[in-house]
């Protein structure tokens, strides 16, 4: 608010001034502090703008705080903000529902039963490196190199097999486990 705001009179235009000025204020303010600083500010405009100041603020700040959608995804998300553990439950959902996805596809569901373990792996892989990519260099590089490394080795060894089980029925015969109605 303005440093002589106690010299003038308060008329419609100076109330618009300094709720848009408080609004403002706001919004620069972490939500912890909100409540406070709106009280303090608050109690210097005179009655009957108080009041109506009050509700404007408080009603524009329901509407920025939009409620959880009603539904399943509504509960989810009130279920995460009160247990934040319960993103993770979201994403066990994506992985089991690519089961159900494989198989709107068309695509059959033995793929599902090859590809599902690898898509656990590189969720592995995803999250280790997630979670070195924010650890001091010095402790990245070594894991990092193993990692990278096995990866490599794993892709090239699980294709390889793929390729020759299919092509040339060895070390299994995965052609005729595919082709299988």
């Amino acid at each position: 608010m303005a440093p002589n705001s106690a010299d003038r009179e308060w008329t419609p235009e100076r109330y618009g001034r300094e709720v848009g000025l408080l609004v403002q204020a706001l919004l620069r303010i972490p939500k912890g502090q909100k409540l406070a600083y709106f009280d303090a500010e608050i109690a210097k405009f005179p009655e009957p703008y108080r009041t109506a100041a009050e509700t404007i603020i408080l009603q524009r700040e329901a509407l920025v705080d939009s409620p959880a959608p009603p539904g399943p995804f509504g509960f989810l998300k009130e279920a995460i903000a009160a247990v934040p553990a319960v993103k993770y439950a979201l994403g066990v959902g994506g992985v089991v529902s690519l089961i159900a996805i494989i198989g709107s596809f068309g695509i059959n569901y033995r793929v599902a039963v090859i590809g599902f373990p690898i898509i656990i792996v590189m969720m592995v892989l995803l999250l280790v490196f997630a979670k070195l990519a924010g650890a001091k260099p010095q402790y990245f590089l070594g894991p990092l190199i193993a990692l990278a490394w096995f990866s490599m080795f794993a892709t090239i060894a699980t294709v390889s097999l793929i390729f020759s089980g299919v092509f040339f029925k060895w070390p299994l015969d995965l052609h005729g486990w595919l082709t299988k109605g």
